[in-house]
């Protein structure tokens, strides 16, 4: 099945689909290996990890498509990207569609911020445009695919400075525009969820459950019945990769080698069986043995 076609699948089916995000190949490789459906593709991760910035609105178009492109080709499973606020303007957004759709993702996530945009995460002002500049955005993108199947979300950060009434008008304007899924981005808490519940968004929710908020203490069914279809790990592996090299790194500076940390390591063998090292031997010996 087509990734798109498969997200699609996903999103439409009852209950609510965990997704993990990676941000490079051998982590999304991880992700699938471990029986998720889904990888996500954070910008706040590959703003890091590609670039050793914050998540500030440094990354472009290319740094995305590249990360993406290379990630896609290692996964069979969908992978779904935050492409920031399109990169531009809505006439931009159509090459930023067009250029993730060959990159080969599922769908893309499209957010409200203005240009300089700063992860939710962040403890600041999270500024947005105009609603109906941002519908515009997506009215582009939808017009932009050539496949029918990949997903355009609509993410909203006005609930920050704006509050949560705001978000929701926004995010009814955004599914008019040809939204298929929607972001709304706050907190998590119980009164938020409940609220959400009771809009009744007409299309597909995607929940950021990055541990720095409280969205994710709220159990998956509940999140279903609010409408969520995916919930969404955007900080699970950034973090882990972070806090587990610091202290490799620094049980290696004390004590002058890696002996005693060993236990806390993938083996050789762990570590090739990641990239599928087997697969890529039995082909080698077929070739050569022509």
């Amino acid at each position: 099945m087509r990734p798109t076609a498969a997200l699609r699948e996903i999103i439409a089916r009852p209950g609510c689909t965990l997704a993990v995000s990676a941000h490079d190949p051998l982590l999304a490789r991880l992700v699938e290996q471990a029986g998720f459906e889904v990888i996500g593709l954070s910008g706040n991760a590959v703003a890091a990890s590609y670039l050793g910035l914050p998540d500030m609105g440094f990354l472009n178009l290319s740094d995305m498509v590249n990360v993406a492109r290379r990630i896609s080709g290692a996964v069979s499973i969908p992978v779904l990207v935050d492409a920031d606020t399109g990169y531009g303007n809505a006439m931009a957004v159509q090459r930023t569609v067009r250029e993730l759709e060959q990159a080969g993702v599922a769908g893309i996530i499209i957010e409200d911020q203005i240009d300089y945009k700063k992860c939710g995460m962040i403890k600041t002002a999270h500024p947005v445009v105009p609603a109906e500049e941002h519908a515009a955005k997506i009215r582009a993108a939808c017009m932009a695919r050539s496949d029918a199947d990949f997903v355009i979300c609509a993410r909203t950060d006005a609930a920050a400075d704006h509050g949560l009434d705001e978000a929701i008008r926004r995010a009814f304007l955004y599914v008019e525009a040809g939204a298929d899924m929607l972001d709304v981005e706050v907190v998590g808490t119980p009164e938020e969820v409940e609220s959400i519940r009771r809009a009744r968004l007409p299309v597909p929710l995607k929940g950021s459950m990055d541990e720095g908020k409280k969205l994710w203490l709220n159990p998956l069914p509940m999140l279903a019945d609010a409408g969520y279809k995916l919930a969404s790990y955007p900080g699970l592996v950034r973090y882990t990769v972070v806090r587990s090299v610091r202290e490799a790194l620094a049980h290696l500076k004390q004590h002058g080698s890696s002996a005693g940390f060993e236990h806390r390591m993938a083996t050789v063998e762990e570590y090739f069986s990641a990239v599928d090292i087997e697969r890529y031997l039995a082909m080698e010996r077929e070739i050569l043995a022509k």
